[in-house]
């Protein structure tokens, strides 16, 4: 290879000082085309291998994750829907509770209707930052 030296410090304003040639033998053959392993095949470095092992860490956030069995959830439409369909379920047994009249569901009853409303008020949130967010797109 062409021996190459830096002199320190360097001094960009004198250009190129000389010009070096490598003999046609000194190159390096680079593997033919059908030799080479494509990227996605080539073997996975050992210390990604390493890291890759699961951990204590990784069980428990594996534990912990919800498992969701309706994944439409996850759309913040079809998430609302369900959100008021709830909150219509816990006013209509609260409802039933109340016609029942007084007695041992008191405290089912107060359960219910504190349910609700942490639900109701959870609702007028999410309508307050969708007003908000409205206001914002409009400029």
């Amino acid at each position: 290879m062409a021996d190459l030296q830096v002199r320190l410090p360097l001094a960009f304003d004198r250009g190129i000082e000389r010009v070096t040639y490598t003999r046609q033998g000194d190159t390096p053959d680079l593997p033919r085309r059908e030799e080479g392993a494509p990227a996605d095949v080539a073997g996975r470095p050992q210390m990604e291998t390493l890291l890759a092992l699961s951990t204590l860490d990784d069980a428990l956030d594996a534990s912990i994750r919800p498992e969701l069995e309706h994944r439409d959830l996850m759309v913040p439409s079809r998430f609302r829907e369900g959100l008021d369909g709830v909150l219509q379920q816990l006013r209509d047994a609260a409802a039933k509770l109340q016609e029942a009249g007084p007695g041992q569901d008191a405290d089912r009853l107060r359960v219910l209707n504190r349910a609700t409303r942490l639900l109701n008020e959870e609702c007028q949130l999410r309508d307050l930052v969708q007003m908000y967010r409205s206001v914002l797109y409009q400029g």
